[in-house]
C-alpha cells in the first residue's frame, strides 16, 4: 500500500552532502516528511522522499547546511507530465487502440477443419449465406444458426461446431462413415495366390475347380457366367438353347499354400562403435601456400576413422587468389570381436527367416504347419537357415467380367 500511494503521489531518489546529513534526517521526522530506502554511500546519504515532501525540505536543508541533488523520480505525475510533453503521442496511442479493438470485433479468416470427403467450397457457401464470411461482425453472426443450417444442407456431416479465436472462425466438421456402395457388375472369381484346392462354397455362379486340383495365381476360380433352364419349346417349334446369365461370382475357395523365408547369422560378429572422442586438423591453402592448424600425429588414436571436408571460396571472392581448406576430423573407435555358439547363430537366423516370411502371410490365414531347415554351406563361419510355413486360406478374387 505505501508503494502504491508513493507511485500515486510521485517520488524521488535524493543524494544528501555534507558534514551532518544526519541532523537533516532528523529535522524531517520533526515535521513528519518520510524518508524510506535510506543507504550510505562514501560520505553520502542515498534517500527516497514523496514530491510533495520534496518541496517541503528547503528550509531545511538551509538549516543543515547539506547539498541535495535528485538522482531519479518517479510515480504517476512523472507519467502524465511527460503525456502531456507529447500529446501527439498519446492522441496516436489512444486511436491505435480504438482501431485495434474495432477491427477485433470482425471476422477476417474463416477457417474449415475436419474435412477429408466433402467439397471445402460447399460448407463455406453455406455459411456465407448465414452470415458468417470475412469482413462480418462477430457480434452479429449466430453461430448456432450456421451450425444448424450446415448440418441441413449437408447430409455426410455428423457434427458441425463453430469458435471464434481472435479475428479467426474456424468451422469444425465431423463426417458421417457413408457405407460403401456395394459393386454389383459381373465378375469372375480368380486365384489371388498358388495353391491346392481344400475347400469350395459357391454363393453365385458355377465352380471351374474342384478339390484337389492345383490352381495358379490368375486361374478362373468360379465363373461369373450361370445357365438358366432353358424352357421348353412349344411342339413343333425348335428348341430353346440356353442363354448365359451375367453375374457376380461369390464363394469361399480355400486352398493350401506354401511360403518360404531365408535368413543368415554369422558365427562371428564384429561391431564398431564411436567413443566420442575427436580431433580436428586444418590445412588452409593460399594460392601455393598451406597452413596448417592443430598438426596432429599419424596415429592420433589406436582405432580412429576419418572424414575429409574440402572447403574452397566461391571464384567471385578470390579471382586471382585460391583460397581453400581441408578439414580432417578424426575420430576414435571401437572394434569389438564376438563368437556366437551354432545354437544361437542357428536360433537368430530361424527367427529373421520366420520375421521374413510372417509379413506375406494374412492375419486370416490359419497355419497348417512350421519347418525349417539347416542348409550345408562349403563357408563355416555363416549359419543359414530357410523356413518353410504352410497354411489354409482364402484365396478368391473379384475380377470384373467388363473392365
Amino acid at each position: 500500500m505505501i508503494f502504491n500511494a508513493n507511485y500515486l503521489r510521485g517520488a524521488v531518489k535524493i543524494r544528501l552532502s555534507g558534514s551532518m546529513p544526519e541532523r537533516f534526517i532528523n529535522l524531517c521526522i520533526v515535521e513528519h516528511i518520510l524518508l524510506w530506502g535510506i543507504t550510505k554511500t562514501d560520505e553520502d546519504l542515498i534517500a527516497w522522499i514523496r514530491l510533495d515532501d520534496f518541496f517541503r525540505i528547503r528550509p531545511l536543508v538551509l538549516c543543515s547546511h547539506i547539498k541535495v541533488k535528485v538522482l531519479t523520480y518517479r510515480g504517476l505525475p512523472f507519467v502524465i507530465k511527460r503525456i502531456k510533453q507529447r500529446k501527439m503521442l498519446l492522441l496516436g496511442a489512444i486511436l491505435f487502440f480504438a482501431l485495434l479493438y474495432t477491427l477485433s470485433s470482425y471476422i477476417w479468416f474463416v477457417e474449415i477443419t475436419g474435412l477429408k470427403n466433402i467439397p471445402d467450397q460447399g460448407i463455406r457457401t453455406i455459411a456465407e449465406q448465414y452470415g458468417l464470411r470475412p469482413g462480418a461482425i462477430k457480434n452479429n453472426i449466430n453461430s448456432k444458426a450456421v451450425e444448424r443450417e450446415i448440418a441441413l444442407h449437408v447430409p455426410e456431416v455428423a457434427w458441425v461446431g463453430i469458435n471464434f479465436t481472435g479475428t479467426r472462425a474456424v468451422v469444425e466438421i465431423v463426417e458421417k462413415t457413408m457405407p460403401k456402395q456395394e459393386d454389383k457388375a459381373p465378375a469372375h472369381l480368380v486365384a489371388s495366390k498358388d495353391g491346392v484346392i481344400t475347400e469350395i462354397i459357391v454363393l453365385a455362379g458355377q465352380a471351374a475347380v474342384k478339390n484337389g486340383d492345383t490352381v495358379k495365381k490368375g486361374d478362373l476360380l468360379v465363373n461369373g457366367f450361370a445357365f438358366e433352364p432353358a424352357p421348353v419349346a412349344l411342339e413343333g417349334q425348335p428348341p430353346i438353347s440356353n442363354v448365359p446369365k451375367e453375374l457376380r461370382a461369390r464363394g469361399i475357395i480355400k486352398a493350401r499354400i506354401w511360403y518360404e523365408g531365408y535368413a543368415e547369422t554369422e558365427l562371428s560378429q564384429t561391431t564398431v562403435t564411436r567413443t566420442g572422442n575427436q580431433q580436428i586438423a586444418v590445412i588452409m591453402k593460399l594460392g601455393s601456400s598451406e597452413v596448417s592448424f592443430n598438426e596432429l600425429p599419424e596415429q592420433p588414436y589406436p582405432e580412429f576413422e576419418t572424414e575429409i571436408i574440402y572447403k574452397q571460396l566461391p571464384l567471385w571472392r578470390n579471382r586471382e587468389v585460391v583460397v581453400e581448406s581441408t578439414i580432417t576430423i578424426y575420430r576414435e573407435i571401437n572394434t569389438e570381436h564376438k563368437e556366437k555358439s551354432f545354437e544361437d547363430a542357428r536360433n537368430e537366423a530361424h527367427a529373421k527367416a520366420i520375421q521374413a516370411v510372417q509379413s506375406s502371410i494374412p492375419e486370416t490365414a490359419q497355419i497348417v504347419s512350421r519347418n525349417y531347415e539347416v542348409l550345408k554351406t562349403p563357408a563355416e563361419d555363416i549359419v543359414r537357415v530357410k523356413v518353410n510355413v504352410e497354411t489354409i486360406e482364402d484365396i478368391g478374387q473379384t475380377i470384373n467380367i467388363y473392365h
